[in-house]
């Protein structure tokens, strides 16, 4: 069992042409089940690993929905609700020309996920957190209980940092957390704000006083790590991107759900890097 703790969202996915500010501008606009750990459940899942998904949404249609969703996706939802806020939502507008996406976040009840809210941890074989519980005070606590009870009962714990716009006020900090963690996934950017390192080779080894094995994805250059004292790069096949929404995600979800049944690092970057290829080659988070 496979245990995902974060975010689920609403993401109002927006894929358009140059904006025509003060008039209309015509697009295509699709709601879909979102969230970096909902991706994550979703992906893992989809490799035929159980899994299970830790998190909150408010209690209004929206919440209902991704609960609903989650479970047809075949994930158990460990989701609480709450009264209090409404679920959180996403727009991501997905360049036309290129794929690349920019995002305008309300994380909504994801912000009140506590202590008392995490649950499941002790029938779980891995726990992946993502970063976005370390960057406010209210789910911080919850991010280290997690990490806490992971490492009292020796389950590997993996770690995505999310976003360089929240890496940025919590570098420090966030590089203290990291310590017991086994599986980090950077983005290029991430890796370089948080090890002042360009060069990828030099930021692996900086991350790697960190944590067990960073493994640092470069999109379409794929993906960088050690095994052992050799230095493993991954390269993707050439594909036509259409949307990069959960390309990371998908990375995640594919690596851990293959570690957690051959237990080999390269036979799980390998299957990652196939999955987030193919991810990025349709419109939002999960193929239909």
């Amino acid at each position: 069992m496979i245990t995902v703790v974060g975010d689920l969202v609403i993401d109002i996915l927006v894929k358009k042409e140059k904006t025509n500010l003060g008039t209309d501008t015509d697009g295509n606009i699709h709601f879909r089940p979102g969230g970096q750990a909902n991706n994550v459940a979703s992906f893992v899942r989809r490799e035929g690993v159980d899994c299970q998904l830790v998190g909150k949404v408010g209690d209004d249609p929206f919440g209902n929905y991704l609960i609903e969703e989650s479970k047809k996706q075949g994930v158990t939802p460990l989701v609480t609700k709450d009264g209090s806020e409404k679920t959180g939502s996403i727009v991501l507008m997905v360049d036309s020309n290129d794929g690349e996406r920019s995002m305008i976040t309300d994380r909504g009840a994801n912000l009140n996920l506590a202590e008392a809210d995490i649950q499941g941890l002790d029938n779980s074989e891995l726990v992946y957190l993502s970063g976005y519980s370390f960057f406010s005070d209210s789910t911080k606590k919850a991010a280290l209980k997690v990490k806490e009870e992971a490492i009292a009962s020796s389950i590997p714990i993996s770690v995505d940092p999310s976003s360089t716009y929240f890496l940025k006020e919590n570098k420090e900090a966030f590089l203290d957390f990291l310590e017991g963690v086994t599986f980090f996934f950077p983005n290029y950017d991430e890796g370089v704000l948080l090890t002042g390192e360009k060069e990828p080779k030099k930021i692996i080894e900086n991350l790697q006083e960190y944590v067990s094995v960073p493994i640092l994805t470069m999109g379409n250059k794929g993906c960088l790590f050690y095994q052992g004292d050799a230095l493993k790069e991954l390269v993707p096949p050439k594909v036509d991107v259409v949307d990069t929404t959960a390309a990371g995600d998908s990375f995640a979800g594919s690596f851990l759900a293959t570690y957690w049944k051959t237990k080999d690092v390269v036979e799980s970057a390998k299957r990652a890097i196939a999955v987030s290829s193919h991810t990025v080659t349709y419109f939002g988070a999960l193929p239909e």
